[in-house]
């Protein structure tokens, strides 16, 4: 039998991936914010399903962990442009 995959793996790569070009835009900051929290809340949840044995394919489990990894990062910039970008520092 194959494993299943894992649910919203895919939705937390793609979250987490697009949080990091976000977080250089200036207006769209908080929306790289918004999307790197709802990946890591995925993650958080993915984590969660494999305590309680449900099995599934390694393959949707790399792309869950990738998308964390990315939603960590994108989360990170976005939170130093926000204030560098709120304190003015890049206008000077």
């Amino acid at each position: 039998m194959d494993p299943r995959k894992l649910p919203l793996s895919q939705v937390t790569l793609v979250f987490g991936a697009l949080s990091i070009p976000f977080a250089f835009l200036r207006h769209l900051c908080s929306l790289a914010v918004v999307l790197g929290v709802l990946a890591i809340a995925f993650n958080a949840w993915a984590r969660w399903m494999l305590k309680r044995g449900h099995g599934y394919s390694p393959r949707s489990l790399r792309r869950s962990f990738l998308g964390f990894r990315l939603a960590l990062a994108g989360t990170g910039c976005a939170l130093v442009m926000w204030v560098l970008w709120a304190t003015n520092v890049l206008l000077h």
